[in-house]
């Protein structure tokens, strides 16, 4: 028996862990599904990205592209990608996507090198926010679509919004994004006190705790 996942495939895997553990995850505790939601979604949009990168130059998805393709090399992380999916591959990426994916990669560390502290509330902010995006992505972007005919059969993407009030607002403010918003200055973080809180995506760039106050929820 062979097994194998090429890039796409293996994002699709870490990505469906995470809606399964949203949306039929109860059974769980809530702090293990909320953590394990987290680093799914996280390595699964850190994959996407380095799967659109490559339709653009498969190199490009090392850091160095000179060692390309060397799997002893380290490859790009989120927020490189990104980058160069703008820079090269003439993408627009919306500022609070990049800031999205930023604290999205600060989280994810913070759960697998240090330590992590957080409410249910904001762990669902993430994880909903990461989810929609990623959903977005795919499927403008690589023409993938998450929730096809089998899930909406299944219930799976009513389950979800039901279960995550963060992804549903976020679909929702995606479709209908607010106008004539100015760019504020930088929040005060409320776990390590810096000022560096995005007032778009309420996540610190610093330590990557992520805050809900003043979130502007958008019913779907």
């Amino acid at each position: 028996m062979k097994i194998e996942f090429d890039l796409l495939s293996n994002a699709e895997d870490s990505i469906q862990q995470a809606i399964e553990l949203v949306a039929w995850g109860g059974n769980q505790s809530e702090p293990r599904r909320l953590k394990q939601a987290v680093q799914s979604i996280a390595h699964g949009v850190e994959l996407l990205l380095k799967e659109r990168l490559k339709r653009v130059h498969p190199c490009l998805i090392w850091e160095n592209v000179d060692k390309y393709p060397s799997l002893n090399a380290r490859t790009v992380t989120a927020e490189a990608a990104m980058s160069r999916l703008a820079s090269i591959g003439g993408l627009r990426f919306e500022t609070a996507d990049v800031e999205l994916i930023r604290s999205l990669r600060a989280t994810r560390n913070a759960i697998e090198h240090y330590a992590w502290s957080t409410t249910k509330q904001e762990a669902e902010a993430i994880v909903g926010r990461a989810l929609e995006f990623t959903i977005h992505f795919a499927k403008t972007e690589l023409n993938y679509d998450f929730f096809g005919y089998h899930m909406r059969k299944d219930d799976t993407l009513q389950a979800l919004l039901r279960s995550n009030q963060a992804l549903s607002s976020a679909m929702a403010k995606r479709a209908f994004p607010p106008k004539g918003s100015n760019e504020a200055e930088p929040e005060v973080c409320s776990f390590c006190r810096a000022r560096s809180v995005d007032p778009i995506t309420h996540a610190c760039r610093l330590c990557g705790h992520w805050s809900t106050s003043g979130e502007d929820e958008v019913p779907f």
